[in-house]
């Protein structure tokens, strides 16, 4: 990875951890390391570098193994992991969309973590619901069944963690748990929960070895349908997206959730499905003409195997996303350059080959002007020039001519870079605000937990109150607070919607890695 992306990494841990976590993590951006390798880098503590090394293992931003030269344990830093960290807060609203608040709080619980007990997770955020009063109605009853929907859907998976045991083929070490294990659910003694949460025992309650996690996987798989649904959606109308919304659900009983094209799903079962289930009379009666429209739509998200009622429909994952990634440049060139360098950064991904005449001609632009908007296309790296000599030409300066092609690979990859930049400066410039701010938010959260304190008694006034805000913040301060918060309100959605288009470029550089063909060696098995 780029520079820039191990600079991210380690703003976005110095963040949320700290300068020690933050510095150790950069010592392993540049590869595996033993612990007194680590200390010597960094020049800190070996206690502390210790305490930063088990923090990131906790969170799964380090994994640790045997050196393959001495028998000291190296560490490996994943810096995909961390990235991870920006897109916290869409899992939290995923979850709460698909199962309810107690779910989101379980889910946040296990993030802060890293990981944690079932048993204790569901006591943390029950002592946090007491606390709100708008969270009155959540019971350790509620807490559990959410839990156990979180396993049982794998968003939530236990932590196999490796034994220090040798097996029967060397030193491989055994895992604490099995592939049929991960995401079976514990048995949970409720009655003990209920009396460690007042503090009358300390018992086990029945899970106490066993750890969950966040399967981000599964995370990623629902993000990854909601951008399908969402592009047909715009694409068409609600009705198509209803419709892909429940193929998707059938291609998963007979295709691997992250293969680039589905298995062939039946017309007439998504056909009975949609008629069960989507209570959508519309869709039914325009059934066939919308599959036809959606197979013949250049998108290419379907496509189907004959015309006749008995035919099959497949879910093309890779050609569907690369068409938004295609989309998604579009947008970007166009907000860089303008209307009309999008237009011709279209026009050349479309006829995949084209001369500088035929630019001219088939975009509609002058020639001094295309000319121009080409050239700058092509210094930024967003359109590639190949050079192609004339079989019949001697020489002199007619002997070859000049094709611009779009490399996608390349683009994508260089756009993914623009976007680790732009989270950088988005961070830098938040820590900035609320570094050249700290005083005037500390004061404002100190008068705050007085107001909340204050309306808690009875008798209270709201005028008083007022006069008493007044009094402790000034006007010309209230006024810059809320352009500091207004602030740091646009650059948080910012750093979102950067991170959409990063998720979106992520899944096709993912189904052009598996849709590639694999090299022959020439070895013999």
């Amino acid at each position: 990875m780029s520079v820039q992306y191990g600079k991210l990494c380690y703003l976005l841990l110095i963040e949320h951890f700290g300068e020690v976590v933050g510095k150790v993590a950069e010592n392993l951006q540049w590869g595996p390391k033993p612990l007194s390798f680590i200390v010597s880098a960094t020049g800190i503590s070996t206690i502390k570098v210790k305490k930063a090394l088990s923090v990131l293992i906790q969170y799964g931003f380090v994994l640790f193994e045997r050196g393959k030269v001495s028998w000291l344990a190296e560490y490996t830093l994943l810096q995909e992991k961390i990235m991870l960290i920006l897109r916290y807060p869409k899992y939290l609203t995923l979850t709460k969309n698909k199962f309810g608040i107690e779910a989101q709080m379980l889910l946040e619980e296990v993030l802060n973590n890293g990981n944690i007990v079932g048993s204790r997770a569901i006591i943390n955020v029950f002592k946090r619901a007491k606390e709100d009063l708008e969270l009155k109605h959540v019971t350790l009853i509620t807490l559990r069944n959410s839990l156990h929907s979180l396993i049982s859907s794998n968003f939530l998976m236990r932590c196999a963690y490796p034994t220090p045991e040798e097996n029967s083929e060397g030193n491989v070490p055994k895992l604490t748990v099995t592939e049929s294990e991960l995401y079976k659910s514990p048995d949970i003694n409720m009655k003990i929960i209920s009396e460690i949460e007042v503090g009358k025992t300390t018992e086990n309650p029945g899970d106490n070895s066993v750890y969950w996690k966040v399967n981000f996987d599964r995370f990623h798989q629902d993000m990854r349908d909601e951008v399908m649904i969402n592009a047909m959606r715009r694409r068409f109308d609600d009705s198509a997206a209803d419709l892909l919304k429940h193929l998707l659900q059938l291609m998963y009983l007979r295709t691997d959730p992250w293969a680039g094209e589905s298995n062939p799903v039946p017309i007439l079962e998504l056909k009975e499905l949609i008629s069960k289930k989507s209570g959508n009379p519309y869709l039914l009666q325009y059934f066939e003409q919308y599959i036809k429209i959606m197979e013949e739509d250049c998108s290419r998200f379907i496509s189907r195997t004959s015309e006749t009622s008995s035919s099959q429909v497949i879910v093309n994952l890779s050609k569907a996303f690369y068409q938004l990634s295609c989309t998604a440049i579009e947008n970007i060139v166009d907000q860089r350059f303008g209307s009309k360098a999008s237009r011709i950064f279209r026009l050349v991904c479309a006829k995949k080959y084209v001369e500088q005449e035929q630019i001219q001609q088939l975009a509609m632009i002058t020639d001094k002007e295309a000319k121009q908007i080409t050239y700058k296309l092509l210094q930024e790296n967003f359109i590639q020039m190949q050079e192609l000599r004339k079989p019949t030409a001697g020489s002199g300066p007619n002997k070859s001519f000049f094709l611009f092609h779009v490399d996608i690979n390349l683009v994508v990859h260089m756009v993914i870079g623009i976007c680790h930049k732009a989270v950088f400066n988005i961070l830098t410039r938040r820590r900035s605000e609320r570094t050249d701010h700290k005083r005037l938010m500390e004061k404002n959260e100190h008068v705050e937990s007085l107001i909340q304190s204050m309306r808690e008694q009875e008798g209270t006034d709201e005028d008083q109150l007022k006069a008493l805000i007044d009094d402790w913040m000034t006007p010309p301060e209230r006024t810059l607070l809320e352009s500091v918060k207004k602030m740091i309100e646009k650059l948080q959605l910012a750093e979102i919607q950067i991170d959409s288009t990063l998720f979106l470029l992520q899944l096709f550089s993912y189904y052009q890695c598996i849709n590639m063909p694999k090299v022959n060696t020439g070895k013999k098995k």
